[in-house]
């Protein structure tokens, strides 16, 4: 047998163990490549001879997917030809005897699966020195997957085994098959076509898209199934090239463009249906269909549809507004009105719209009530006047389409349908409502119904938005569809019409038609939306705690479980003091559930204590749960004997735990919780921590301004002295980052004043205006206390002289409008304040060396000063627990108030610190409560953790309060045995006061650590950005820090250095770098987490900065045309050179001759020289291109000054180009002398060094010199191997006689061409 007509796999053959057999074909390993999962088999050929001198019979045996047949019909009707392509081999290397074959897909769609199905043999009969020929049939089925698309499909890996035995002796083969899906997919997957209100002769083309969406290529065919036109004379299906397109070949995850073109020739309806299918797989297919209706008007049409013709909203969840934006604009001259129509399945569903201009923001949600009357469009222009074609369109009239379920056409109900605005919107665009609801009216028009959805008027060449918004209500959950998406369909229309004057005409009545209606043209937009209605289910419906202690913790979990196919929000709401669970949204994945735990911490006994949690559906309200609470709360422990003597207040609510909400890992969150004396007479409290929690929060108190005498404390003084000295040391955005900025407007005339304060401003404060003259010094930075009404922003300043500044300047009012004014913060107007002046001598505050000093009264400015510094730093402390933010937020109306706003927060921290270092809150171990009395206790909370772990997490920890001194007579016992056992405190129970917290990830990473800016000069510019991720679900605030270095101030950052990065997002900041000094750049830059500060990371900037280039060279390559070996070139280039520098420069200029560059392996190198005539043959002048851009724009200018007859004009500009050209006329014949002129390029000296190839230049300050340059082909080999055409080479150096690194090479080029 020989190898012709046989495939590729029969030249490999394999001896069995023994010998006795031959195998071709089929190698011991084999993979088997690219093999289509599509149910069909794959057949691969081989061979096998008895090469012994007896008769054997060989048993087949197969494992896994396989079979072998000895007779295939399929394999015996394929040709010689086909036979020798069927397999393709790749050898194997050679540390790898695995063999692996691909059989051709094309040959296998001719095979016939009924022939493939027939059974396979397990033994054949050889007899000696034959061969038999088998067929090996390997079939893999395909794992059942969701198939959708998007979808991704890759290659799956199957095995077999083959075992041929004869005897003792046999062969075993290892099968590997990898084998993939081929699927393949169209886009828009609604894969449908219609264009409305065609004109004859106008062609219209729509674009699809094929994919393959699978690992493995596929050959997909497009055919004609249904057709309204047999010869599609109208339809063409072109690729992106313009050829005619029925098919064709997609590789592994690539598509291909379908464009439909379509030009009508008569008027009437046209539909064609297409099926697309997939050659590999005949279960992979798609159907589309184009649908045109043609009209006979010979006019185009008035509105064009800018936007997508098909409107999809996806997958949708009911109660959110999903929005798309429709465009659409007047091409022709005259004012014209298009009415909306709605067509179609649209139960359920609730829709409006907004018609804005083109470019203009989307609308805000319309405040007004549902159900107040509003006129329509109609009588609204009624009673205007005919402005209504003006640039600034009235506000879009919005309809609520409240239709039945019914398919086909539908009808609008005259009942608005109310819906909540406030409900976050899905995937799409929150619908925004900036019109006014008005009643739908139906009408009939051309005997079907449709309903009137909007209208609106669009000028000539105008454009306009109309946004649609949709909003799916919710089914009940008795429906067939609940839980369950369900594809809804309708069709929008648009008729457009020419406005009679410049006004829409109103709507004729029901069942009949106007003039410009029959006229009407035509627009449809097909719709559809996936909508499904999530519910969720709450288990066990019953919470029943049992006896729980007064003061002890127990929890309980309710689950919650989403059953829909759409992700659901719940939200638990209640109002107890003494259950706690979480009350923020919670979002369920589809089939998914979610555990809530439920906290009861009782305060009292209560034999019959009952609650409700309400568990709402957000998106579903009529699924609401609601879970019912019982326990029995008594008191073992006698814990509520407590609160007899004192409450415990969060903020102003008795409760005995203290919510901090969500809080990142390593950030710090403050709460105030109050302890107030119930009893006439004086307590001593002892706060301690768990020991295990000590590290997380601490408790901290308030220093004491006044002891019990009335007199300042030592600790209030000491905390007087310190603050502002603190404050003066830290980095505070207000009094460092702000201060150029002030300082340059310090000068500023008397009239004028401070930027006005924002709205929402906590602390009223009046605008100051400034004074002439006045010196701005660090403890006067008062602008962002102005602006937004910080009081932790005000200096420390104590007032020295009431007399030197006009009652205007002379303080700033810090207290809030309507409160009654404190002390104020005074400016002296000399500008020489010092912080150590304010401060009072130590001596006279406090003094350990005399005892008397202590009973001594501070003056009456002292005192002033001491009771300033500590209300302002509690007004400090109620700021940063009013507005220090855990979850920051993310919606700012410009960047400069979102970098405001983290400067502030950031500012907050630091004042975290300084409250703490300076004393003003002390570590709380002993409580103190004067009668009736109440003291704060601030808990900060700082959870230490690393992202590892998961989030949220919980965090529960607890403060214990301990009654040290307290009076006897108050517990409730009758007899004196019972009071005196509880006379001591250690008879009373210690209260343990509940502290939680719900703890997120706060993550920040860099998209790149190093950034290599490479090569650059000084005084180069280039820009760059950092990528900021946020890997954590809540948003992360950012600082950007530089070092503070000479090198840092190279880097300029354009955007601002404080930001908010939104959850699992990204940010780039850009900035500039521009090196001032040459050499190796390297400097790094600080990201830091301004909530995590473990969490911050360093970008290192990297540059290779050289010295700035001393000469320019205007080109670096010459060509000289054509030209013969041996004879000089006929063209003569010029070699411009400039000097760049102040200094005059002194270059060398010489060419490289053939056996120093190399260039001699073309067989020509061409020889450089220099004419002698250079000075006569110079040239014009090198001009840099700025000044050849001066120069154009002014040889225009002169253009239209001539024009014009402007002769002044025309000197003007004559006058400029010559000194920009560095002449001395202006054209004219009068010379010009101009102080600021070129430097004269007859200055430039060249020298001859080495006959006519080597100069030496010395060019002064910013001169330039041509230098004529001719070059002559030498031979550097024989002539016999030079071919005529072959470009030959040569070379210029140009650098400084003492400086010879900095080298720059010209590049000579030129054509050789033989003499014959």
């Amino acid at each position: 047998m020989t190898s012709k007509g046989q495939p590729a796999n029969y030249a490999l053959v394999w001896r069995s163990a023994e010998g006795r057999l031959s195998v071709r074909g089929l190698p011991p390993r084999v993979h088997l490549d690219r093999v289509y999962t599509n149910g069909l088999h794959a057949l691969v050929p081989f061979w096998i001879a008895n090469e012994s001198d007896q008769d054997v019979t060989v048993e087949l045996t197969t494992e896994g997917p396989l079979k072998v047949q000895q007779q295939n019909a399929n394999w015996s009707a394929v040709s010689a030809a086909q036979r020798e392509t069927y397999v393709d081999v790749t050898t194997a290397p050679a540390d790898k005897d695995e063999v692996t074959m691909v059989c051709s897909a094309t040959i296998q769609r001719e095979f016939s699966e009924v022939f493939n199905q027939l059974g396979g043999v397990s033994s054949i009969r050889l007899a000696a020195q034959a061969t038999a020929e088998l067929v090996l049939l390997f079939v893999a089925e395909a794992a059942e997957t969701d198939s959708g698309d998007g979808q991704r499909y890759e290659y799956e890996t199957h095995g077999g085994h083959v075992t041929l035995r004869a005897d003792t002796d046999s062969y075993d083969v290892a099968l590997r098959a990898s084998t993939c899906r081929s699927v393949l997919e169209m886009e828009p997957p609604t894969s449908r076509i219609y264009v409305d209100d065609c004109v004859i002769g106008r062609t219209y083309e729509r674009t699809l898209r094929v994919r393959n969406a699978s690992a493995i290529g596929l050959d997909w065919t497009m055919t004609v199934v249904e057709t309204t036109d047999p010869s599609l004379s109208a339809l063409q299906l072109l690729d992106s090239d313009m050829r005619p397109l029925s098919g064709g070949h997609l590789g592994a995850r690539s598509d291909t463009q379908v464009l439909v073109r379509y030009t009508p020739h008569a008027a009437g309806e046209f539909l064609s249906r297409f099926l697309v299918e997939n050659s590999n797989d005949p279960a992979s297919l798609r159907y589309w269909v184009f649908r045109a209706r043609v009209s006979q008007r010979q006019k185009p049409r008035r509105v064009e549809l800018l936007s997508d013709p098909d409107i999809s909203f996806g997958d949708c969840t009911s109660g959110v507004w999903y929005s798309r934006d429709i465009r659409f604009k007047n091409v022709s001259d005259t004012p014209v009105v298009m009415r909306l129509r709605v067509e179609g399945n649209t139960g359920g569903l609730t829709m409006k719209s907004a018609v804005r201009a083109d470019g203009a923001s989307a609308p805000e949600p319309n405040t007004a009530d549902a159900d107040t009357p509003i006129p329509t469009l109609s009588e609204l222009i009624s009673s205007r006047r005919p402005s209504i074609v003006d640039d600034n369109p009235s506000d879009a009239l919005t309809a609520t389409d409240d239709v039945g379920s019914e398919g086909g056409s539908a009808e609008l109900s005259s009942r608005v349908t109310p819906a909540d605005d406030s409900t976050p919107a899905g995937d799409g665009v929150r619908a925004g409502e900036s019109g006014r609801r008005f009643v739908a009216r139906a009408r009939a028009a051309r005997g079907h119904k449709a309903a009137l959805f909007d209208e609106m008027l669009i000028k000539p060449g105008a454009v306009r938005t109309m946004t649609l918004s949709l909003l799916g209500n919710p089914v009940s959950s008795t429906s067939v569809s609940a839980g369950q998406f369900e594809r809804q369909s309708f069709t929008l229309f648009g008729e457009s019409s020419t406005a009679v004057g410049t006004q829409p005409t109103a709507a004729p009545p029901p069942g009949t038609a106007s003039n410009s209606e029959r006229s009407a043209e035509r627009l449809s937009m097909p719709c559809t939306a996936n909508m499904c209605t999530p519910f969720v289910r709450v288990v066990p419906p019953l919470l029943d705690f049992g006896s729980v202690d007064v003061g002890t913790l127990k929890s309980l979990y309710l689950r919650v479980e989403n059953l829909s196919q759409v992700a659901a929000t719940v939200q638990c709401k209640l109002e107890s003091k003494v259950i706690t669970c979480t009350r923020a949204p919670i979002t369920i994945a589809p089939q998914q559930s979610v555990s809530v735990r439920v906290d009861s911490y009782p305060r009292r006994v209560n034999a019959r204590y009952r609650k409700q949690i309400i568990v709402r559906n957000i998106h579903n309200r009529l699924n609401d749960s609601v879970v019912e609470v019982r326990s029995t709360h008594v008191d073992r422990r006698r814990v509520a004997f407590h609160n007899l003597f004192y409450q415990t207040l969060v903020p102003a609510n008795e409760q005995n735990f203290v919510d901090f909400g969500l809080v990142p890992l390593n950030a710090r969150s403050l709460r105030r919780v109050n302890l107030r004396n119930v009893c006439r007479c004086p307590l001593a409290i002892e706060v301690a921590a768990d020991a295990a929690d000590a590290g997380a929060f601490s408790a901290y108190t308030v220093v004491p301004q006044r002891d019990a005498t009335g007199r300042l404390t030592d600790a209030a003084c000491q905390v007087a002295r310190r603050l502002p000295l603190l404050e003066r040391q830290a980095a505070m955005h207000s009094n460092i980052e702000k201060f150029k900025e002030r300082t340059a407007g310090a000068t500023a005339p008397e009239s004028a004043t401070l930027p006005p304060r924002s709205s929402l401003c906590p602390v009223a404060v009046a605008p100051v205006p400034r004074a002439a003259g006045l010196t701005l010094q660090p403890d006067m930075f008062i602008d962002k206390s102005v602006e937004q009404g910080h009081v932790c922003l005000m200096p420390f300043s104590r007032p020295r002289n009431r007399t030197v500044l006009p009652p205007s300047l002379e303080y700033l009012d810090i207290a809030p409008a309507t409160a009654k004014r404190r002390n104020v913060v005074r400016i002296r107007g000399n500008g020489s304040s010092d912080i150590m002046a304010a401060v009072p001598p130590e001596s006279a505050l406090l003094s350990s060396e005399t005892p008397s000093n202590l009973d001594m009264l501070p003056a009456e400015e002292d005192v002033e000063m001491i009771v300033s510094v500590i209300e302002r730093a509690e007004q400090i402390l109620d700021e940063i627990i009013e507005r220090l933010d855990m979850i920051p937020q993310t919606l700012f109306a410009s960047p400069e108030a979102e970098n405001a706003y983290v400067r502030r927060q950031v500012d907050l921290h630091k004042y975290i610190d300084l409250l703490v270092e300076s004393g003003f809150l002390r570590p709380a171990h002993h409580v103190r409560l004067t009668a009736l009395g109440t003291e704060s206790l601030i808990v900060i909370l700082q959870p230490a953790g690393t992202p590892d772990k998961p989030a949220p997490l919980r965090f529960d920890a607890n403060l214990y309060f301990k009654l040290v001194d307290r009076p006897g007579d108050l517990l409730p016992f009758t007899d004196s045995a019972a009071v005196v056992s509880f006379a001591s405190a250690d008879q009373l129970p210690v209260r343990r006061f509940l502290v939680q917290a719900a703890l997120v990830q706060s993550e920040l990473e860099l998209g790149q650590k190093s950034i290599n800016v490479g090569n650059m000069q000084v005084d180069e510019a280039c820009r760059k950005y950092l990528v900021i991720q946020n890997r954590s679900e809540t948003p992360l605030m950012y600082a950007i820090r530089k070092t503070g270095s000479i090198a840092s101030g190279d880097i300029c950052f354009v955007d601002s250095r404080y930001g908010i990065v939104r959850g699992f997002d990204s940010r780039k900041v850009v900035f500039v770098f521009s090196p001032s000094l040459h050499g190796a750049y390297s400097e790094q830059i600080s990201i830091a987490n301004v909530l995590n500060a473990r969490g911050g990371k360093k970008a290192t900037l990297k540059a290779a900065v050289r010295r700035q280039s001393k000469f320019y060279i205007q080109s670096l390559r010459l060509e000289f045309g054509t030209l013969a070996p041996g004879r000089p070139s006929a063209d003569v280039q010029v070699l411009a050179i400039k000097n760049m520098t102040p200094k005059t420069r002194h270059l060398i200029v010489k060419s490289l001759l053939a056996s120093d560059d190399g260039l001699s392996d073309v067989g020509v190198v061409l020889e450089a020289r220099f004419p002698p005539d250079i000075a006569a043959a110079q040239p014009a002048r090198l001009l840099d291109r700025e000044t050849e851009e001066k120069i154009e724009s002014l040889e225009q200018k002169l253009k239209i000054a001539v024009r014009k007859n402007r002769p002044e004009k025309v000197e003007k500009y004559q006058a400029k180009l010559a000194k920009l050209r560095g002449s001395g006329s202006n054209g004219n014949g009068d010379n010009i002398q101009a102080a600021d002129a070129v430097p004269d390029p007859t200055g430039v000296q060249i020298r001859r060094l080495v006959d006519d190839t080597q100069l030496e230049v010395e060019l002064p300050p910013g001169g330039d010199v041509s230098i004529p340059v001719v070059v002559t082909a030498k031979l550097a080999g024989p002539k016999a191997d030079i071919n005529a055409g072959a470009n030959a080479l040569g070379t210029l150096v140009v650098h400084e006689v003492k400086d010879k690194d900095n080298v720059k090479l010209v590049t000579l080029a030129a054509s050789v061409a033989l003499d014959q």
